[in-house]
Protein backbone atom coordinates (compact mmCIF):
# COMPACT_ATOMS: atom_id res chain seq x y z
CA UNK A 1 0.00 0.00 0.00
CA UNK A 2 1.89 3.12 -1.19
CA UNK A 3 0.02 5.58 1.07
CA UNK A 4 0.70 3.45 4.16
CA UNK A 5 4.42 4.29 4.12
CA UNK A 6 3.79 7.83 5.40
CA UNK A 7 2.50 8.83 8.83
CA UNK A 8 -0.36 10.67 7.22
CA UNK A 9 -1.31 7.57 5.21
CA UNK A 10 -1.15 5.33 8.28
CA UNK A 11 -3.27 7.65 10.39
CA UNK A 12 -5.71 8.15 7.54
CA UNK A 13 -6.00 4.38 6.99
CA UNK A 14 -6.54 3.74 10.69
CA UNK A 15 -9.21 6.44 10.85
CA UNK A 16 -10.93 5.00 7.77
CA UNK A 17 -10.91 1.47 9.24
CA UNK A 18 -12.25 2.64 12.60
CA UNK A 19 -14.91 4.78 10.94
CA UNK A 20 -15.86 1.81 8.73
CA UNK A 21 -16.25 -0.43 11.80
CA UNK A 22 -18.24 2.28 13.56
CA UNK A 23 -20.54 2.69 10.52
CA UNK A 24 -20.90 -1.11 10.36
CA UNK A 25 -21.90 -1.23 14.04
CA UNK A 26 -24.40 1.59 13.50
CA UNK A 27 -25.90 -0.01 10.40
CA UNK A 28 -26.11 -3.41 12.10
CA UNK A 29 -27.75 -1.87 15.16
CA UNK A 30 -30.24 0.08 13.07
CA UNK A 31 -31.16 -2.96 10.93
CA UNK A 32 -31.61 -5.19 13.97
CA UNK A 33 -33.64 -2.60 15.81
CA UNK A 34 -35.81 -2.08 12.74
CA UNK A 35 -36.39 -5.87 12.49
CA UNK A 36 -37.14 -6.06 16.21
CA UNK A 37 -39.56 -3.15 15.93
CA UNK A 38 -41.25 -4.80 12.95
CA UNK A 39 -41.67 -8.11 14.80
CA UNK A 40 -42.99 -6.41 17.91
CA UNK A 41 -45.39 -4.37 15.77
CA UNK A 42 -46.51 -7.62 14.08
CA UNK A 43 -47.13 -9.27 17.46
CA UNK A 44 -49.08 -6.31 18.73
CA UNK A 45 -51.00 -5.64 15.51
CA UNK A 46 -51.77 -9.30 14.59
CA UNK A 47 -51.45 -11.89 17.36
CA UNK A 48 -52.47 -9.75 20.31
CA UNK A 49 -55.38 -8.28 18.30
CA UNK A 50 -56.50 -11.76 17.29
CA UNK A 51 -56.41 -12.95 20.91
CA UNK A 52 -58.43 -9.90 21.90
CA UNK A 53 -60.94 -10.53 19.10
CA UNK A 54 -61.36 -14.23 20.11
CA UNK A 55 -62.21 -13.03 23.61
CA UNK A 56 -64.79 -10.65 22.17
CA UNK A 57 -66.23 -13.56 20.12
CA UNK A 58 -66.60 -15.66 23.28
CA UNK A 59 -68.22 -12.79 25.15
CA UNK A 60 -70.66 -12.00 22.32
CA UNK A 61 -71.53 -15.69 21.74
CA UNK A 62 -72.21 -16.35 25.43
CA UNK A 63 -74.14 -13.07 25.62
CA UNK A 64 -76.33 -14.28 22.75
CA UNK A 65 -77.08 -17.48 24.66
CA UNK A 66 -77.88 -15.59 27.85
CA UNK A 67 -80.17 -13.17 26.00
CA UNK A 68 -81.92 -16.15 24.38
CA UNK A 69 -82.58 -17.65 27.83
CA UNK A 70 -84.16 -14.37 28.94
CA UNK A 71 -86.69 -14.76 26.16
CA UNK A 72 -88.00 -17.92 27.88
CA UNK A 73 -88.93 -16.00 31.03
CA UNK A 74 -90.05 -12.62 29.61
CA UNK A 75 -93.73 -12.30 28.81
CA UNK A 76 -93.97 -8.61 27.84
CA UNK A 77 -93.62 -7.76 24.17
CA UNK A 78 -91.61 -4.58 24.68
CA UNK A 79 -89.03 -6.33 26.85
CA UNK A 80 -88.68 -9.07 24.28
CA UNK A 81 -88.15 -6.47 21.53
CA UNK A 82 -85.27 -4.93 23.52
CA UNK A 83 -83.76 -8.40 23.90
CA UNK A 84 -84.04 -9.00 20.15
CA UNK A 85 -82.25 -5.67 19.53
CA UNK A 86 -79.44 -6.71 21.82
CA UNK A 87 -79.27 -10.09 20.04
CA UNK A 88 -79.00 -8.30 16.67
CA UNK A 89 -76.26 -6.02 18.05
CA UNK A 90 -74.36 -9.04 19.38
CA UNK A 91 -74.69 -10.77 15.98
CA UNK A 92 -73.36 -7.65 14.31
CA UNK A 93 -70.45 -7.55 16.77
CA UNK A 94 -69.73 -11.21 15.99
CA UNK A 95 -69.71 -10.53 12.27
CA UNK A 96 -67.44 -7.44 12.71
CA UNK A 97 -65.01 -9.38 14.88
CA UNK A 98 -64.86 -12.23 12.35
CA UNK A 99 -64.23 -9.73 9.50
CA UNK A 100 -61.41 -8.10 11.48
CA UNK A 101 -59.92 -11.50 12.25
CA UNK A 102 -60.04 -12.38 8.54
CA UNK A 103 -58.06 -9.21 7.74
CA UNK A 104 -55.47 -9.78 10.47
CA UNK A 105 -54.51 -13.44 10.00
CA UNK A 106 -51.50 -14.02 7.72
CA UNK A 107 -50.82 -17.75 8.08
CA UNK A 108 -52.67 -20.51 6.23
CA UNK A 109 -53.63 -22.22 9.49
CA UNK A 110 -55.03 -18.97 10.86
CA UNK A 111 -57.04 -18.28 7.71
CA UNK A 112 -58.49 -21.88 7.87
CA UNK A 113 -59.41 -21.41 11.54
CA UNK A 114 -61.15 -18.09 10.79
CA UNK A 115 -63.04 -19.70 7.88
CA UNK A 116 -64.13 -22.55 10.20
CA UNK A 117 -65.29 -20.01 12.75
CA UNK A 118 -67.33 -18.18 10.15
CA UNK A 119 -68.94 -21.47 9.09
CA UNK A 120 -69.63 -22.46 12.70
CA UNK A 121 -70.98 -18.96 13.27
CA UNK A 122 -73.53 -19.47 10.51
CA UNK A 123 -74.46 -22.90 11.91
CA UNK A 124 -74.82 -21.44 15.38
CA UNK A 125 -76.81 -18.53 13.96
CA UNK A 126 -79.18 -20.95 12.19
CA UNK A 127 -79.69 -22.96 15.38
CA UNK A 128 -80.25 -19.79 17.33
CA UNK A 129 -82.69 -18.53 14.72
CA UNK A 130 -84.63 -21.83 14.86
CA UNK A 131 -84.86 -21.63 18.64
CA UNK A 132 -86.10 -18.01 18.44
CA UNK A 133 -88.72 -18.91 15.82
CA UNK A 134 -89.97 -21.86 17.91
CA UNK A 135 -90.18 -19.57 20.91
CA UNK A 136 -92.05 -16.89 19.01
CA UNK A 137 -94.53 -19.41 17.52
CA UNK A 138 -95.37 -20.60 21.04
CA UNK A 139 -93.66 -23.91 20.74
CA UNK A 140 -92.02 -23.58 24.08
CA UNK A 141 -91.18 -27.30 24.47
CA UNK A 142 -89.53 -27.42 21.06
CA UNK A 143 -87.71 -24.21 21.81
CA UNK A 144 -86.40 -25.57 25.10
CA UNK A 145 -85.40 -28.79 23.40
CA UNK A 146 -83.56 -26.85 20.66
CA UNK A 147 -81.96 -24.60 23.24
CA UNK A 148 -80.79 -27.51 25.36
CA UNK A 149 -79.76 -29.53 22.34
CA UNK A 150 -78.69 -28.18 18.96
CA UNK A 151 -78.27 -24.50 19.89
CA UNK A 152 -76.26 -25.31 23.01
CA UNK A 153 -74.07 -27.80 21.12
CA UNK A 154 -73.39 -25.37 18.23
CA UNK A 155 -72.58 -22.62 20.74
CA UNK A 156 -70.21 -24.94 22.55
CA UNK A 157 -68.59 -25.92 19.23
CA UNK A 158 -68.23 -22.23 18.31
CA UNK A 159 -66.70 -21.36 21.68
CA UNK A 160 -64.37 -24.37 21.42
CA UNK A 161 -63.17 -23.31 17.98
CA UNK A 162 -62.76 -19.74 19.25
CA UNK A 163 -60.69 -20.99 22.19
CA UNK A 164 -58.63 -23.16 19.86
CA UNK A 165 -57.92 -20.09 17.65
CA UNK A 166 -57.07 -18.03 20.73
CA UNK A 167 -54.70 -20.75 21.94
CA UNK A 168 -53.09 -20.93 18.50
CA UNK A 169 -52.62 -17.18 18.40
CA UNK A 170 -51.18 -17.15 21.93
CA UNK A 171 -48.76 -19.91 21.01
CA UNK A 172 -47.85 -18.09 17.81
CA UNK A 173 -47.40 -14.85 19.75
CA UNK A 174 -45.16 -16.59 22.24
CA UNK A 175 -43.22 -18.19 19.42
CA UNK A 176 -42.71 -14.84 17.73
CA UNK A 177 -41.74 -13.33 21.07
CA UNK A 178 -39.10 -16.05 21.40
CA UNK A 179 -37.94 -15.30 17.89
CA UNK A 180 -37.74 -11.61 18.72
CA UNK A 181 -35.77 -12.36 21.88
CA UNK A 182 -33.47 -14.69 19.94
CA UNK A 183 -32.93 -12.06 17.25
CA UNK A 184 -32.34 -9.42 19.91
CA UNK A 185 -29.74 -11.58 21.61
CA UNK A 186 -28.15 -12.33 18.23
CA UNK A 187 -28.10 -8.62 17.38
CA UNK A 188 -26.52 -7.83 20.76
CA UNK A 189 -23.86 -10.50 20.22
CA UNK A 190 -23.22 -9.25 16.68
CA UNK A 191 -22.89 -5.65 17.87
CA UNK A 192 -20.66 -6.72 20.75
CA UNK A 193 -18.59 -8.86 18.37
CA UNK A 194 -18.18 -6.07 15.82
CA UNK A 195 -17.37 -3.60 18.64
CA UNK A 196 -14.76 -5.96 20.11
CA UNK A 197 -13.34 -6.52 16.62
CA UNK A 198 -13.16 -2.74 16.09
CA UNK A 199 -11.40 -2.34 19.45
CA UNK A 200 -8.93 -5.09 18.60
CA UNK A 201 -8.27 -3.60 15.18
CA UNK A 202 -7.83 -0.14 16.77
CA UNK A 203 -5.41 -1.55 19.36
CA UNK A 204 -3.44 -3.44 16.71
CA UNK A 205 -3.28 -0.48 14.34
CA UNK A 206 -2.43 2.00 17.10
CA UNK A 207 0.33 -0.31 18.37
CA UNK A 208 1.68 -0.82 14.87
CA UNK A 209 1.48 2.87 13.95
CA UNK A 210 2.98 3.92 17.29
CA UNK A 211 5.89 1.52 16.93
CA UNK A 212 6.42 2.49 13.29
CA UNK A 213 6.66 6.15 14.36
CA UNK A 214 8.31 5.97 17.80
CA UNK A 215 11.17 3.57 16.89
CA UNK A 216 12.46 5.64 13.93
CA UNK A 217 12.01 8.84 15.94
CA UNK A 218 14.00 7.29 18.80
CA UNK A 219 16.75 6.43 16.32
CA UNK A 220 16.75 10.02 15.02
CA UNK A 221 16.80 11.42 18.59
CA UNK A 222 19.79 9.20 19.45
CA UNK A 223 21.63 10.39 16.32
CA UNK A 224 20.91 14.04 17.11
CA UNK A 225 22.11 13.50 20.68
CA UNK A 226 25.43 12.13 19.35
CA UNK A 227 25.69 15.05 16.96
CA UNK A 228 25.07 17.44 19.87
CA UNK A 229 27.97 15.80 21.79
CA UNK A 230 30.24 16.33 18.75
CA UNK A 231 30.25 12.79 17.36
CA UNK A 232 29.60 13.11 13.64
CA UNK A 233 31.21 9.79 12.72
CA UNK A 234 27.98 7.81 13.18
CA UNK A 235 26.54 6.91 9.76
CA UNK A 236 22.76 6.60 9.14
CA UNK A 237 21.84 3.03 8.17
CA UNK A 238 18.09 3.05 8.86
CA UNK A 239 15.96 3.16 5.70
CA UNK A 240 12.43 4.54 5.97
CA UNK A 241 9.81 6.01 3.68
CA UNK A 242 7.35 8.82 4.09
CA UNK A 243 7.87 11.62 6.63
CA UNK A 244 10.34 9.56 8.70
CA UNK A 245 12.39 8.92 5.55
CA UNK A 246 12.36 12.65 4.75
CA UNK A 247 13.46 13.39 8.33
CA UNK A 248 16.33 10.87 8.06
CA UNK A 249 17.39 12.38 4.74
CA UNK A 250 17.35 15.86 6.32
CA UNK A 251 19.42 14.63 9.29
CA UNK A 252 21.85 12.94 6.89
CA UNK A 253 22.24 16.18 4.89
CA UNK A 254 22.59 18.14 8.13
CA UNK A 255 25.36 15.77 9.29
CA UNK A 256 27.23 16.15 6.00
CA UNK A 257 26.80 19.92 5.96
CA UNK A 258 27.82 20.27 9.62
CA UNK A 259 30.91 18.09 9.09
CA UNK A 260 31.89 20.16 6.04
CA UNK A 261 31.36 23.43 7.94
CA UNK A 262 33.46 22.23 10.89
CA UNK A 263 36.26 21.11 8.55
CA UNK A 264 36.19 24.49 6.84
CA UNK A 265 36.15 26.33 10.19
CA UNK A 266 39.12 24.29 11.46
CA UNK A 267 41.05 24.90 8.25
CA UNK A 268 40.16 28.60 8.34
CA UNK A 269 41.24 28.84 11.99
CA UNK A 270 44.65 27.41 11.12
CA UNK A 271 44.95 29.81 8.20
CA UNK A 272 43.95 32.75 10.41
CA UNK A 273 46.61 31.85 13.00
CA UNK A 274 49.30 31.79 10.29
CA UNK A 275 48.03 35.04 8.73
CA UNK A 276 47.89 36.79 12.12
CA UNK A 277 51.58 36.02 12.72
CA UNK A 278 52.44 37.55 9.35
CA UNK A 279 50.25 40.59 10.06
CA UNK A 280 51.94 41.17 13.43
CA UNK A 281 55.34 41.49 11.68
CA UNK A 282 53.94 43.92 9.07
CA UNK A 283 52.19 45.98 11.76
CA UNK A 284 55.50 46.60 13.52
CA UNK A 285 57.02 47.85 10.25
CA UNK A 286 54.04 50.14 9.65
CA UNK A 287 54.37 51.53 13.18
CA UNK A 288 58.00 52.56 12.63
CA UNK A 289 57.22 54.07 9.20
CA UNK A 290 54.32 56.07 10.66
CA UNK A 291 56.61 57.69 13.24
CA UNK A 292 59.09 58.79 10.52
CA UNK A 293 56.27 60.04 8.25
CA UNK A 294 54.72 62.07 11.10
CA UNK A 295 58.00 63.98 11.73
CA UNK A 296 58.43 64.84 8.02
CA UNK A 297 54.79 65.90 7.65
CA UNK A 298 55.06 68.32 10.59
CA UNK A 299 58.01 70.12 8.92
CA UNK A 300 56.20 70.39 5.57
CA UNK A 301 53.07 71.67 7.30
CA UNK A 302 54.93 74.71 8.75
CA UNK A 303 56.39 75.77 5.36
CA UNK A 304 53.12 75.34 3.50
CA UNK A 305 51.33 77.44 6.15
CA UNK A 306 53.54 80.49 5.46
CA UNK A 307 53.07 80.10 1.67
CA UNK A 308 49.32 79.85 2.09
CA UNK A 309 49.14 83.08 4.16
CA UNK A 310 51.12 85.09 1.53
CA UNK A 311 48.96 83.82 -1.33
CA UNK A 312 45.80 84.65 0.61
CA UNK A 313 46.93 88.30 1.21
CA UNK A 314 47.78 88.81 -2.48
CA UNK A 315 44.42 87.39 -3.50
CA UNK A 316 42.65 89.84 -1.18
CA UNK A 317 44.44 92.90 -2.74
CA UNK A 318 43.72 91.72 -6.28
CA UNK A 319 40.09 91.15 -5.32
CA UNK A 320 39.73 94.76 -4.07
CA UNK A 321 41.24 96.18 -7.35
CA UNK A 322 39.04 93.96 -9.39
CA UNK A 323 35.92 95.12 -7.53
CA UNK A 324 36.79 98.78 -8.19
CA UNK A 325 37.38 98.12 -11.90
CA UNK A 326 34.14 96.21 -12.09
CA UNK A 327 32.27 99.14 -10.50
CA UNK A 328 33.74 101.57 -13.09
CA UNK A 329 32.85 99.23 -15.93
CA UNK A 330 29.30 98.89 -14.60
CA UNK A 331 28.91 102.68 -14.35
CA UNK A 332 30.14 103.22 -17.92
CA UNK A 333 27.95 100.42 -19.19
CA UNK A 334 24.94 101.77 -17.30
CA UNK A 335 25.51 105.34 -18.59
CA UNK A 336 25.82 104.13 -22.14
CA UNK A 337 22.68 102.08 -21.77
CA UNK A 338 20.72 105.01 -20.28
CA UNK A 339 21.81 107.46 -22.98
CA UNK A 340 21.20 104.92 -25.74
CA UNK A 341 17.76 104.25 -24.30
CA UNK A 342 17.03 107.98 -24.15
CA UNK A 343 18.12 108.45 -27.77
CA UNK A 344 15.96 105.55 -28.81
CA UNK A 345 12.98 106.98 -26.90
CA UNK A 346 13.49 110.44 -28.44
CA UNK A 347 13.75 108.91 -31.90
CA UNK A 348 10.58 106.93 -31.24
CA UNK A 349 8.81 110.12 -30.05
CA UNK A 350 9.99 111.95 -33.17
CA UNK A 351 8.64 109.17 -35.34
CA UNK A 352 5.39 109.27 -33.38
CA UNK A 353 5.20 113.07 -33.85
CA UNK A 354 5.86 112.65 -37.58
CA UNK A 355 3.10 110.06 -37.78
CA UNK A 356 0.83 112.37 -35.82
CA UNK A 357 1.69 115.22 -38.22
CA UNK A 358 0.67 113.07 -41.15
CA UNK A 359 -2.54 112.18 -39.28
CA UNK A 360 -3.25 115.90 -38.66
CA UNK A 361 -2.65 116.63 -42.36
CA UNK A 362 -5.05 113.87 -43.26
CA UNK A 363 -7.49 115.33 -40.72
CA UNK A 364 -7.19 118.76 -42.42
CA UNK A 365 -7.83 117.16 -45.80
CA UNK A 366 -10.82 115.30 -44.34
CA UNK A 367 -12.11 118.60 -42.92
CA UNK A 368 -11.85 120.17 -46.39
CA UNK A 369 -13.74 117.24 -47.84
CA UNK A 370 -16.41 117.55 -45.15
CA UNK A 371 -16.61 121.31 -45.92
CA UNK A 372 -17.30 120.47 -49.55
CA UNK A 373 -19.96 118.00 -48.48
CA UNK A 374 -21.52 120.62 -46.20
CA UNK A 375 -21.59 123.16 -49.05
CA UNK A 376 -23.28 120.62 -51.25
CA UNK A 377 -25.83 119.91 -48.51
CA UNK A 378 -26.38 123.69 -48.10
CA UNK A 379 -27.03 124.02 -51.85
CA UNK A 380 -29.41 121.09 -51.73
CA UNK A 381 -31.23 122.66 -48.73
CA UNK A 382 -31.55 126.01 -50.59
CA UNK A 383 -32.95 124.29 -53.65
CA UNK A 384 -35.27 122.25 -51.46
CA UNK A 385 -36.45 125.50 -49.81
CA UNK A 386 -37.18 127.00 -53.23
CA UNK A 387 -39.04 123.89 -54.30
CA UNK A 388 -41.04 123.92 -51.04
CA UNK A 389 -41.86 127.62 -51.65
CA UNK A 390 -43.04 126.87 -55.18
CA UNK A 391 -45.08 123.97 -53.82
CA UNK A 392 -46.72 126.26 -51.27
CA UNK A 393 -47.60 128.76 -54.02
CA UNK A 394 -49.09 125.98 -56.15
CA UNK A 395 -51.01 124.67 -53.12
CA UNK A 396 -52.44 128.11 -52.46
CA UNK A 397 -53.55 128.29 -56.06
CA UNK A 398 -55.24 124.94 -55.77
CA UNK A 399 -57.36 126.16 -52.88
CA UNK A 400 -59.04 123.70 -50.62
CA UNK A 401 -57.80 120.65 -52.48
CA UNK A 402 -54.17 121.73 -52.14
CA UNK A 403 -54.29 122.32 -48.42
CA UNK A 404 -52.63 118.94 -47.56
CA UNK A 405 -49.96 119.51 -50.11
CA UNK A 406 -49.35 122.97 -48.60
CA UNK A 407 -48.81 121.39 -45.18
CA UNK A 408 -46.24 119.01 -46.62
CA UNK A 409 -44.53 121.88 -48.46
CA UNK A 410 -44.26 123.81 -45.18
CA UNK A 411 -42.71 120.86 -43.44
CA UNK A 412 -40.22 120.39 -46.23
CA UNK A 413 -39.35 124.09 -46.10
CA UNK A 414 -38.82 123.91 -42.33
CA UNK A 415 -36.63 120.83 -42.84
CA UNK A 416 -34.58 122.65 -45.45
CA UNK A 417 -34.20 125.63 -43.12
CA UNK A 418 -33.03 123.38 -40.26
CA UNK A 419 -30.61 121.62 -42.60
CA UNK A 420 -29.16 124.98 -43.64
CA UNK A 421 -28.70 125.94 -39.96
CA UNK A 422 -27.02 122.65 -39.12
CA UNK A 423 -24.69 122.86 -42.10
CA UNK A 424 -23.70 126.37 -41.00
CA UNK A 425 -22.82 125.02 -37.52
CA UNK A 426 -20.88 122.12 -39.04
CA UNK A 427 -19.02 124.53 -41.33
CA UNK A 428 -18.03 126.64 -38.30
CA UNK A 429 -16.73 123.57 -36.40
CA UNK A 430 -14.82 122.26 -39.40
CA UNK A 431 -13.23 125.67 -39.93
CA UNK A 432 -11.99 125.61 -36.30
CA UNK A 433 -10.68 122.04 -36.76
CA UNK A 434 -8.78 123.11 -39.87
CA UNK A 435 -7.19 126.01 -38.00
CA UNK A 436 -6.20 123.84 -35.06
CA UNK A 437 -4.82 121.15 -37.39
CA UNK A 438 -2.64 123.68 -39.17
CA UNK A 439 -1.38 125.02 -35.83
CA UNK A 440 -0.63 121.54 -34.50
CA UNK A 441 1.14 120.58 -37.73
CA UNK A 442 3.42 123.61 -37.50
CA UNK A 443 4.23 122.93 -33.82
CA UNK A 444 5.01 119.25 -34.59
CA UNK A 445 7.44 120.25 -37.34
CA UNK A 446 9.22 122.53 -34.89
CA UNK A 447 9.29 119.71 -32.23
CA UNK A 448 10.71 117.25 -34.74
CA UNK A 449 13.54 119.61 -35.53
CA UNK A 450 14.41 120.06 -31.84
CA UNK A 451 14.34 116.26 -31.25
CA UNK A 452 16.71 115.67 -34.17
CA UNK A 453 19.13 118.17 -32.64
CA UNK A 454 18.87 116.40 -29.21
CA UNK A 455 19.49 112.99 -30.75
CA UNK A 456 22.62 114.28 -32.49
CA UNK A 457 23.94 115.60 -29.17
CA UNK A 458 23.21 112.25 -27.43
CA UNK A 459 25.05 110.35 -30.17
CA UNK A 460 28.08 112.58 -29.56
CA UNK A 461 28.04 111.51 -25.87
CA UNK A 462 27.59 107.77 -26.61
CA UNK A 463 30.91 107.37 -28.45
CA UNK A 464 33.15 108.35 -25.44
CA UNK A 465 31.04 106.20 -23.11
CA UNK A 466 31.45 103.20 -25.46
CA UNK A 467 35.22 103.66 -25.48
CA UNK A 468 35.21 103.98 -21.66
CA UNK A 469 33.18 100.77 -21.39
CA UNK A 470 35.56 98.87 -23.71
CA UNK A 471 38.64 100.08 -21.80
CA UNK A 472 37.11 99.21 -18.41
CA UNK A 473 36.13 95.78 -19.75
CA UNK A 474 39.75 95.11 -20.79
CA UNK A 475 41.00 96.24 -17.37
CA UNK A 476 38.39 94.05 -15.71
CA UNK A 477 39.47 91.05 -17.78
CA UNK A 478 43.12 91.61 -16.77
CA UNK A 479 42.15 91.94 -13.11
CA UNK A 480 39.93 88.85 -13.39
CA UNK A 481 42.86 86.86 -14.73
CA UNK A 482 45.11 88.16 -11.99
CA UNK A 483 42.45 87.54 -9.35
CA UNK A 484 41.88 84.00 -10.60
CA UNK A 485 45.63 83.38 -10.62
CA UNK A 486 45.95 84.72 -7.06
CA UNK A 487 42.92 82.73 -5.89
CA UNK A 488 44.26 79.65 -7.64
CA UNK A 489 47.61 80.06 -5.91
CA UNK A 490 45.86 80.62 -2.58
CA UNK A 491 43.61 77.62 -3.22
CA UNK A 492 46.52 75.44 -4.18
CA UNK A 493 48.41 76.58 -1.08
CA UNK A 494 45.33 75.81 1.03
CA UNK A 495 44.99 72.44 -0.68
CA UNK A 496 48.64 71.66 0.01
CA UNK A 497 48.14 72.73 3.62
CA UNK A 498 45.01 70.60 3.90
CA UNK A 499 46.75 67.65 2.29
CA UNK A 500 49.69 68.00 4.63
CA UNK A 501 47.24 68.26 7.56
CA UNK A 502 45.50 65.15 6.33
CA UNK A 503 48.85 63.42 5.96
CA UNK A 504 49.60 64.29 9.57
CA UNK A 505 46.15 63.09 10.64
CA UNK A 506 46.46 59.93 8.55
CA UNK A 507 49.89 59.35 10.04
CA UNK A 508 48.44 59.73 13.52
CA UNK A 509 45.54 57.49 12.55
CA UNK A 510 47.99 54.97 11.14
CA UNK A 511 49.82 55.02 14.43
CA UNK A 512 46.59 54.49 16.33
CA UNK A 513 45.41 51.90 13.84
CA UNK A 514 48.66 50.01 14.01
CA UNK A 515 48.34 49.89 17.78
CA UNK A 516 44.74 48.68 17.50
CA UNK A 517 45.71 46.27 14.77
CA UNK A 518 48.37 44.86 17.00
CA UNK A 519 45.83 44.32 19.74
CA UNK A 520 43.34 42.87 17.23
CA UNK A 521 45.92 40.45 15.89
CA UNK A 522 46.52 39.24 19.43
CA UNK A 523 42.77 38.85 19.99
CA UNK A 524 42.28 37.25 16.56
CA UNK A 525 45.11 34.83 17.24
CA UNK A 526 43.50 33.85 20.56
CA UNK A 527 40.06 33.47 18.90
CA UNK A 528 41.54 31.34 16.09
CA UNK A 529 43.25 29.10 18.61
CA UNK A 530 40.01 28.77 20.60
CA UNK A 531 38.13 27.95 17.38
CA UNK A 532 40.65 25.28 16.54
CA UNK A 533 40.32 23.85 20.04
CA UNK A 534 36.48 23.87 19.72
CA UNK A 535 36.50 22.14 16.32
CA UNK A 536 38.99 19.55 17.54
CA UNK A 537 36.31 18.25 19.95
CA UNK A 538 34.20 17.02 17.00
CA UNK A 539 34.71 13.51 15.66
CA UNK A 540 34.35 13.80 11.91
CA UNK A 541 33.50 10.93 9.58
CA UNK A 542 36.47 9.24 7.95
Amino acid sequence: MPGFTSIRGRLRTSYVVLLTMLVLVILLSVSRFQLLSKNIRGIVDENAALVELTGELNVNAESLASRLLLLFVLEERDARVEIYKEIDQRNKNLDDSLEKMGGLVQTTQGKASVAALKTQRQVYQAALQATVEALEFGELADAKMLMAGTTRDELQTFLTQTNVLAVQEREMMQSRQQEVLSESELAIWLIVGVGVLAILIGIIMSTFITRSIVIPLGYVVALLDKFARGDLSQSITLVQKGEIGQLLDSVKRMRSSLAGVIEKIDSSAKTVVSAVNDIRINVDDVHEGSNTQAAMANDIQGSVGELSNAARVMAEHVSVSRNQAEAAHDLAKHGKAVITSAATDITAVAAYIEDTSHSVAELNESASTVTNFVNSIRDIAEQTNLLALNASIEAARAGESGRGFAVVADEVRNLATNTADVTSSIDTVITKIGSLSLQISNEMVEGQEKMRHGVAQIEDVVAPLSQLEADSAKSLESLDGLSQLAQQQAGEANDIAEHVTRIVEVTANNETTSNRLSKLTDALSGAAEQTHEATSTFTLPS
